[in-house]
This record gives C-alpha cells, structure tokens and sequence, in this order.
C-alpha cells in the first residue's frame, strides 16, 4: 500500500465516562483510569498516522461515514466500535481494529492496541494480510421490496420486554415448529464466540461463510422436544422466523439498532455475499 495515496478513516468511541455525561473529577479511579487510556490510544493512532504521512480524518462512532476513496479503515476503542464501522463498510477497505483498553474490552476484532499499533500498520502498509468475515443479511419478506439488513457479528430475535415470553414460527428446510422461548440467536462466524456460545452454539472458523441459530431457554412446560433447538445453516440456505408476538423485536449487533417485527410477520435470516476485510498481521 502506497502511503502518499492512502486515506485512513478513524472511528472512535466516546470513554464510557463521557458517553454516561459524568465529568472526570467525579468518576470513580476505574472510570478515569480507562478514560485516560483510550485517548492516550486515539492519541498514539494520530500520531502515527501523521508520522508515515498518511492523509486520515476521525469520525465519531455512532454516526453515518462516507468510507468512499478510503482504503483503510481503523477502529480505536473495542469491539462494539468495531461492529459499527463493519457495517457500512465494504470490500474495497481494510479494516484494523486497535483495543483501546485491553483491561476494559474483550476486542475480539482487534489485532493491535496502543503499544503494538505502529508495528501493526507497517506490517500492513508493507505486506496487507487479511480474512474475509462474511456478514450476515436479515430479509423482512413482508415488505414490498423486501427491505434487507447486515451486520457482522448477530442477530437476536425477541419479545420487545426482555421478561416476557418470546412466541414465533422457527421454519429450517422442509422443518416448521412453534417455539416459545426467550429469543433465537443468529450468528456469523465472525460473532460465533459471542452471545450465541455462551447460548450453547459452536464457536465456527473466523472465515467460514457457515452461520449458525440457536433459540434461548426453550420453554417446555407444553412442549418437551424441539426438532430446531439450535444448528448450522450453510451458504444459500435460510431460516425464517415468523413472529407471534405483538411487539417483537429484531436487534442487530447488540442494542444500537433494533427494528419491529409485529404478529405474522417473517424474518429471513441467511449468510450474506458481502464481507469485510480484516486485518490479520503475522505475529
């Protein structure tokens, strides 16, 4: 990659101290500890960006990006903020995600952190190692067009109150049941490590174009066998849930964006053609 022709993006989060509205002084030590460290990380990032003369600009986690004529996307903060840059990114970017506190987040995504940035981008800018991570695309099949949906990581699929019953129509292949549960998971590989294992799924390879469902506490006070208590769904294959719920929720990628599906409805759920490409360094 040719340094005088690269444009970076920057996403960035807000501390957690900040994003809460509470000032420094009144934080307690943890909070201010973490606050300090992130930005001494989106410091580091700039720093070195402007060391190898590569034309960047920052932009806030949260908002809308226009990633055109930009070849390298860089996230600081953890993998939340690497999700949301995933998601409107395309194949025409890297993507380098830098944990800006190791001790605050997993960042899964992440392959450098302050200390290791500098090496990282040099070994990129010298020889780009990446994986493709395929997304995953939810269909709202009773909208006309069918309005479709991406993200990387997962899906949930549930009743709008987190303590009442999720009631839906699971459909895989030539299978159909109704299930009463506190949600289906969703998940690409990229988010196979997740939510969706600690729901009792597989942990899949980082590459594969494999996803995989799996519904939550399945209820069986009426019904004590399920046929789809959980699998995989391979590339051009689907599921589709049908909602029984008066108020039923689809949340993509955590919480930030959610979307209804009200009684009768059908959601298909199945691995999407379009992926990212994630910075994989040699170690």
């Amino acid at each position: 990659m040719n340094n005088t022709n690269l444009t970076a993006l920057v996403i960035y989060k807000r501390s957690p101290l900040l994003a809460a509205g509470t000032s420094v002084a009144a934080a307690n030590l943890r909070f201010r500890q973490n606050h300090a460290c992130h930005y001494a990380a989106l410091r580091k990032v700039s720093t070195v960006l402007k060391s190898l003369g590569i034309t960047f600009y920052q932009q806030l986690r949260g908002t809308t990006f226009n990633h055109q004529g930009c070849g390298l996307i860089i996230t600081v903060g953890g993998d939340g903020t690497f999700l949301n840059a995933a998601r409107q990114a395309d194949e025409r970017q890297l993507i380098l995600g830098v944990n800006s506190d190791p001790s605050w987040s997993v960042g899964q995504f992440c392959v450098a952190n302050a200390d290791t940035f500098e090496k990282v981008l040099k070994q990129t800018l010298k020889a780009p190692r990446f994986i493709k991570v395929y997304k995953l695309q939810a269909s709202f099949l009773d909208e006309k067009p069918v309005r479709t949906i991406e993200c990387l990581n997962d899906i949930l699929v549930c009743h709008a109150n987190p303590a009442a019953m999720s009631r839906y129509g699971l459909a895989a292949g030539r299978v159909f049941e109704e299930q009463r549960s506190s949600g289906v998971w969703f998940s690409s590989a990229g988010g196979s490590t997740g939510a969706i294992f600690s729901s009792g799924g597989a942990k899949l390879p980082l590459g594969s174009r494999v996803i995989q469902y799996k519904p939550r506490e399945l209820y069986h006070g009426i019904q004590t066998a399920y046929k789809l208590a959980g699998g995989t769904i391979k590339p051009g294959n689907s599921v589709d849930i049908t909602s029984r719920m008066p108020h039923g929720r689809v949340f993509f990628d955590g919480a930030h964006i959610k979307q209804t599906l009200i009684f009768g409805k059908t959601l298909r759920v199945n691995s999407s053609p379009h992926f990212i490409r994630l910075v994989r360094p040699e170690h």
